[in-house]
């Protein structure tokens, strides 16, 4: 009684007439019957007429403190119970009752009031998961279709369609966060299989478009990217594969299933994957033709040993080659084989793919496996090159003794200047370290440091070039300058830094990270502010 009411059992008889009288003011906003809202009214009359009593007020507490409390109700008041006590929070109550309740086929409109009030306490429910820490998405999701199902299965809807638009619209906000919450599941975990379908019903909905508008605020290729970063690399590729051709695919999920194909190649030793990669690649450059997709196939041949197509895009042997790039060929001039192996592998990283993510991937294990070996002795000249990669101690000598066995004179074709032709190139424009908040942090934290000896006492600008470049550098050289040209200096100390956030562009190159700063300057003034850095290659090349 104290709780339909909204009362404490601390309550006097005023504060129980008061709580009472709030009830009754306010009505249930949804279509309840007349029978149920009757019920409703002489429930909480009920409780305010025992509890403002003074004698059966204490037989009431008395009965409640040893828990002999029993109630009987007429049948067709039961619908106003269940709304009173959907009122006061008793959701599982509710559930649990109605269920019963409908299992004996009640009549129509007594129904109805059953599956209103238990709609109402999904809705409950599905504030409480919501409200938790952290948010329940999943379960908010599914109390809130288990509303909707019984709102439209059985006849209700009609009664309350403002609380059936709500609810479709919640949905349609959180249903993209919550597919994202069930991919990220383990993957073996039976529920992360309505993530997959959660994700093929969303993307291939909205259809192509980039800008297309998913719901909670995603677009549809910034949804795909959240999609393909839980996605195993098998499963981007069996997506790609299995999406409608009513759906033509953008750019940039043909850029993510290629490098989904290249890992899954290096995954499995399976090379034919790279040829798919390849492919992939050629429709990216058909469908703009300015992308600079060189370096990407130049990798896919080198990884099926193709080492003459390899030079040709680089452009090694070709000056007008559109995608030459000078300071690849000076590299080529000025470094030796030693470690190129090495930075070959380090592009061999992709953290796009859940089942690939923080991997090491090593030539040798590549090279050194029978599928590949298979693969590549049904393509005889590209087994030469392979050799000659594992001449370099890319892959163990008893690989190296089967290449010599398959095509004995492998280790004698590749002349020395397209190895460094080769891994000189791969070397250079590698990706850079997969951006985390960890390596943010440290970026930002270098920063800090150097902006210190740049604007301090030490006036030291040259050595802001170690971590800025772009328009970044430039404004921060001219302010420190300016600095020192004064004779003015900056002193303060870096207390805190906390990462905010970071997003990686699809590629891998770019990232934009999102920091807050706490300072001691001068007569310990302390000062905290959030500031946004756009990086590239790992240094800051913008800031607001």
């Amino acid at each position: 009684f104290y709780k339909i009411l909204g009362a404490e059992p601390h309550f006097l008889g005023d504060g129980i007439r008061r709580a009472f009288e709030a009830r009754i003011a306010k009505p249930p906003q949804y279509g309840y019957s007349t029978e149920a809202l009757v019920g409703r009214r002489q429930m909480l009359q009920l409780a305010h007429d025992t509890l403002t009593n003074q004698s059966s007020r204490t037989e009431y507490d008395r009965s409640l403190s040893e828990d002999t409390l029993t109630m009987d109700v007429a049948w067709d008041k039961v619908p106003g119970v269940l709304c009173v006590l959907q009122e006061a929070g008793e959701a599982q109550l509710v559930l649990a009752t109605g269920e019963q309740l409908l299992q004996d086929r009640p009549p129509k409109r007594f129904k109805q009031d059953v599956v209103l009030a238990m709609a109402l306490a999904y809705v409950d429910l599905s504030r409480d998961a919501m409200a938790a820490s952290p948010p329940d998405v999943i379960h908010c999701c599914e109390v809130l279709e288990r509303a909707l199902k019984l709102l439209q299965e059985d006849g209700a809807s009609n009664l309350a369609p403002d609380l059936l638009s709500q609810i479709d619209e919640t949905l349609e906000e959180i249903t993209p966060r919550c597919v994202l919450e069930l991919l990220a599941l383990p993957i073996d975990e039976k529920k992360r299989q309505e993530g997959l379908q959660g994700a093929r019903n969303i993307l291939w909905s909205v259809g192509r478009g980039g800008i297309a508008t998913v719901g909670g605020g995603f677009s549809r290729e910034a949804f795909m990217n959240e999609a393909f970063l839980r996605m195993t690399s098998a499963e981007q590729m069996d997506f790609f594969s299995k999406t409608p051709n009513s759906i033509p695919p953008e750019w940039f999920e043909i850029y993510s299933v290629a490098l989904a194909n290249i890992a899954q190649a290096i995954a499995s030793k399976r090379p034919q994957f790279i040829m798919m990669a390849d492919d992939l690649f050629e429709q990216l450059q058909k469908f703009n033709i300015e992308m600079d997709l060189a370096l990407e196939r130049a990798l896919c041949s080198l990884l099926v040993g193709d080492i003459s197509n390899c030079r040709m895009w680089l452009g090694i042997d070709n000056e007008s080659w559109p995608y030459r790039d000078p300071k690849i060929i000076e590299f080529v001039v000025n470094n030796s084989l030693p470690g190129l192996c090495k930075l070959l592998e380090s592009w061999l990283v992709f953290p796009r793919s859940r089942d690939t993510r923080g991997m090491q991937f090593r030539l040798g294990d590549y090279y050194d496996d029978p599928k590949v070996l298979s693969y590549l002795e049904r393509m005889e000249s590209h087994l030469a090159a392979a050799a000659a990669i594992a001449k370099l101690g890319a892959v163990t000598s008893s690989a190296l003794q089967a290449f010599s066995n398959v095509f004995p004179a492998a280790l004698k074709i590749i002349s020395a200047g397209a190895l460094f032709a080769l891994f000189a190139v791969i070397g250079l424009k590698c990706l850079p370290p997969r951006m985390d908040a960890k390596l943010a942090e440290d970026i930002v934290r270098k920063w800090q440091s150097i902006k210190s000896k740049a604007l301090g006492p030490e006036h030291s600008a040259v050595v802001l070039q170690e971590v800025l470049d772009g328009n970044m550098l430039k404004v921060w050289t001219d302010r420190a300058t300016e600095i020192a040209r004064h004779g003015w200096f900056w002193e303060y100390t870096l207390s805190d830094v906390t990462i905010d956030s970071v997003t990686v562009s699809v590629d891998g190159r770019r990232a934009t990270v999102e920091a807050t700063i706490e300072e001691v300057g001068p007569k310990n003034n302390d000062s905290k502010y959030t500031t946004r850095y756009e990086m590239g290659g790992w240094r800051i090349t913008e800031g607001a």
